[in-house]
């Protein structure tokens, strides 16, 4: 069975200005507006090392998972490939937000051409994961490198889903 999220046809996946490639609005986007609802795999995060044992690593894509509650991890389709929210970018002042663990919502309005993007640190800070990569978001609050983990909490304020 493919698992499918539900996502806006207000969006489409192209190559990034940031990294990669980005899900960019194809027409104006209003404040609280759903852009995506997230849909995968949720399992405690303590399963997804024996996970990594059977599922190679390039199908697994555990780059693009994420906390949808302290404990407890959402993997993308790995069986079927990812969606197009798999490729929402990190902005240190994004123009969206996750609400209830799952649902992407424009935290203003988000002109047609932009690229969409959330804060990952507002959603992954809540358990054991640890990562860090320099960030190129290029707005003007970036600050430079995302750090996600327990070492780095004191940092970054966490929301609740």
């Amino acid at each position: 069975m493919q698992i499918k999220p539900w996502v806006s046809d207000a969006v489409e996946v192209k190559k990034s200005g940031m990294e990669g490639k980005g899900v960019y609005s194809v027409r104006d986007i209003k404040k609280g507006e759903v852009v995506g609802v997230f849909g995968g795999i949720v399992m405690p995060e303590e399963d997804i090392e024996t996970l990594k044992k059977t599922v190679p690593a390039e199908k697994l894509n555990v780059d693009h998972a994420m906390y949808i509650y302290p404990g407890f991890i959402m993997l993308h389709d790995y069986i079927n490939g990812c969606d197009p929210l798999c490729f929402v970018n990190h902005a240190c002042t994004p123009s969206a937000h996750i609400e209830n663990g799952i649902i992407l919502l424009a935290s203003r309005d988000i002109p047609a051409g932009e690229e969409i993007s959330w804060d990952y640190r507002k959603t992954d800070n809540v358990g054991n994961w640890t990562y860090e990569f320099d960030c190129h978001c290029g707005t003007a609050g970036c600050t430079g490198k995302v750090q996600v983990g327990p070492q780095f909490r004191s940092k970054v304020p966490v929301a609740s889903n």
